[in-house]
């Protein structure tokens, strides 16, 4: 079974540079791999359709065929128990989210980079990737930064994509290469979601983040319990088929 899985955050190539487009497709294949080994089923395939934003991802996901497995996933912008927000807020756009997909469609809660702050440890994975040394005194696990530590994550008062950046500049060293300011000085990290999240989501545990993010666990079993109850029709027509045969005179 194919299923296509409609995402926000990536660019169409248009006027962008091209560092920025191959970041976007690199974010599109990075949570392609990811969603796979989520589901951990060989015989399904998750095709990831990167959108620039929300509106047109929601578009493109109602517009998709019927006859195809589709999903939209796509950053809340909200607490958890505020979901019905969003689809008033896309009602109010002119967007209106027809009853029988809207079970389709998924959350980043409240925005992609909470998996991260909800396993900080691919954080760390990342940044010896890229050979990032941290600031004198940094040396406690990301798990006990102040900013996380003992937080829940879907209820934090400021993005996630904010404390992202909190915790690359406090904690890591800005690289050699590294932009200058106009007075010389070395620029500190700020986090980029095209530039950082492909290399953070390829540390990803999707074990463990299943179990601290149920969103994505629903997500999975959907899909699953989805390309079981299509298998269970198809024997089920088989069957039916079989039955129906009528024994030769004789026979």
């Amino acid at each position: 079974m194919v299923v296509n899985v409609y995402v926000e955050g990536g660019v169409i190539n248009g006027n962008d540079d091209a560092t920025t487009i191959n970041n976007s497709e690199a974010l599109r294949e990075e949570l392609n791999r990811f969603m796979r080994r989520a589901l951990n089923r060989d015989d399904i395939s998750i095709v990831v359709k990167k959108c620039s934003g929300y509106k047109e991802a929601a578009k493109q996901f109602i517009n998709a065929i019927d006859n195809e497995e589709s999903y939209l996933y796509v950053d809340l912008d909200r607490r958890p128990e505020l979901r019905d927000e969003w689809f008033k807020s896309l009602m109010d756009d002119g967007i209106v989210m027809p009853s029988d997909k809207a079970n389709h469609v998924h959350f980043w809660i409240q925005e992609m980079e909470a998996w991260f702050l909800k396993q900080p440890e691919a954080i760390e994975l990342w940044a010896e990737d890229e050979n990032l040394s941290r600031k004198p005194g940094q040396n406690r696990p990301l798990t006990e930064h102040p900013s996380i530590k003992g937080k829940d994550i879907e209820h934090l008062q400021q993005k996630a994509s904010f404390l992202m950046s909190v915790i690359l500049r406090q904690v890591f060293a800005p690289q050699e290469k590294a932009k200058r300011s106009s007075s010389g000085k070395v620029r500190d990290l700020k986090y980029g979601k095209l530039r950082h999240a492909p290399g953070i989501i390829a540390h990803l545990n999707p074990t463990d983040l299943m179990c601290k993010d149920r969103e994505l666990r629903t997500f999975t079993d959907k899909i699953i319990s989805g390309d079981e109850a299509r298998s269970a029709v198809a024997d089920a027509g088989i069957g039916h088929a079989g039955g129906d045969a009528v024994d030769e005179p004789g026979n």
